[in-house]
């Protein structure tokens, strides 16, 4: 998530240069003029949008899996509780994992761990799809395993792509390229629940993970078929021993990484608070909508595309603000965004108005992410990189069960707005105190690292 480049290039570069843009681009064509990508070890403008849209079609995939998981649980059990158990068995795997999954993609090429990931979770899609109908009563065990398996893939898979895009695309590419993995994310968050909920009208829930399965299959098969560029990624780590001690040490090298960069220590703390005011409305939306202003399901349908619409809008805007902004003024924009949103649904008397502030809220998170992800490729070393953002990541994410937690205890006494106006307002009081550690964005900071670590 990131301003400026700080190298002077702007958000026309990508199209002179043909990287991740949708201008035609000639088969032997390179991110970077002649033999200059091959000497400098990035991918090709064609193997990067090959790349890229393998990962939208797993984004796509885990948008399935969001869609058929809690109809499943609710369906097999009738129960709440178990729904809330599913969610718990989903995140706590994940959570935990993180730190480990940066550590392996420190020292594991990336190749390696995207074909294990994608081609684990095709497998375990396809194994409860025959367990569910050869085990009729441990369907609920087949849907716990699944979901646990299913969390620490996905965990190894978000951060191997977080540690190879800055080896496969140039630095003064990096705000494009981050804004269209971006895109492509919200992208899938749209178009996922409507392609979900229309192969539901014509296949029985179950179903859905044999196409869940198949959909992980092809993008295992797309990683392979990139295998010969993928491979030839140099990881800083690699060649290491992966014990569980050196897997600890290396937990603890992030940690010690990430205590000594204060602005990185800053930007974690104000994404807590994001996910924080994001977590609570996502959390009430559906309690908002329905019980609130007694709308259908359509509406919340409508809600949900609505708010993947601004962020894709977003996705299409950072490239150009990036060159116009520092970092401190993109963090206050897009931050002040995500606030109004969060008050907005406070002080919502209509769904209209709900459903403009609940879609600024949501749709503005792809803005923040741009600029945040471009301050850690400047500012984390290399050679810590997946380990460091494992451990920020961890960190980011626990905001999010301890905002169900917020909702779960007063949203029963108050208004689910109201929960969302406190979410809001103590975030914006957490930021105050982190300004002395985001306010060292203002000073540059040179990028970590040899460049690239791709041959």
């Amino acid at each position: 998530m990131d301003r400026e480049t700080g190298d002077g290039s702007t958000a026309d570069d990508g199209a002179r240069t043909g990287v991740l843009t949708s201008t035609p681009i000639d088969p032997g064509e390179t991110g970077l003029p002649g033999e200059q990508a091959r000497q400098n070890g990035y991918l090709s403008a064609r193997h990067v949008a090959q790349f890229v849209g393998g990962r939208a079609v797993a984004a796509l995939g885990d948008q399935f899996l969001l869609f058929a998981i809690p109809l499943l649980a609710y369906k097999i059990t009738g129960s709440a509780s178990k729904s809330g158990l599913i969610f718990f068995v989903e995140w706590l795997p994940r959570i935990l994992f993180m730190p480990i999954a940066g550590v392996l993609a420190d020292r594991i090429r990336g190749y390696f761990l995207f074909v294990g990931s994608d081609g684990v979770r095709a497998a375990l899609a396809l194994a409860a799809f025959g367990l569910m109908y050869a085990v009729p009563g441990g369907q609920f065990a087949v849907l716990c395993v699944l979901v646990a398996g299913m969390a620490l893939a996905n965990a190894q898979s978000y951060i191997a792509l977080e540690s190879s895009l800055p080896r496969f695309v140039p630095m003064e590419q990096m705000v494009r390229a981050q804004s269209v993995v971006q895109g492509t994310e919200q992208t899938s968050e749209v178009l996922g629940p409507v392609l979900a909920a229309l192969l539901s009208a014509v296949l029985p829930t179950r179903d859905m993970l044999l196409v869940i399965g198949a959909v992980y299959a092809l993008t295992t098969l797309n990683i392979f078929v990139l295998r010969p560029h993928l491979r030839a990624e140099v990881v800083a780590g690699e060649g290491e021993p992966t014990t569980l001690r050196s897997i600890g040490a290396g937990v603890l090298d992030g940690a010690r990484t990430l205590r000594s960069l204060p602005a990185i220590i800053g930007l974690a703390g104000l994404t807590m608070t994001v996910n924080l005011m994001v977590g609570v409305g996502m959390s009430t939306s559906a309690a908002i909508t329905s019980g609130t202003f007694h709308k259908s399901d359509r509406y919340f349908g409508v809600l949900t595309t609505a708010a993947g619409v601004v962020g894709i809008l977003t996705s299409f805007v950072v490239p150009k603000l990036a060159k116009r902004l520092n970092p401190m003024a993109a963090l206050a924009i897009s931050y002040g965004m995500i606030c109004l949103g969060g008050i907005g649904i406070s002080q919502s008397a209509n769904f209209p108005e709900f459903a403009v502030s609940y879609s600024l809220l949501i749709g503005s998170i792809g803005f923040f992410n741009v600029f945040i992800r471009m301050e850690r490729v400047k500012r984390i070393p290399r050679e810590h990189f997946a380990k460091t953002i494992a451990i920020i990541i961890l960190l980011n994410q626990i905001s999010l069960p301890v905002a169900g937690l917020l909702v779960t205890v007063f949203a029963t006494a108050h208004d689910p707005r109201t929960v969302s106006l406190g979410s809001a307002v103590g975030s914006v009081c957490i930021a105050v105190l982190l300004i002395p550690l985001l306010i060292q964005l203002r000073y540059h900071h040179a990028h970590p690292g040899s460049a690239p670590d791709h041959r």
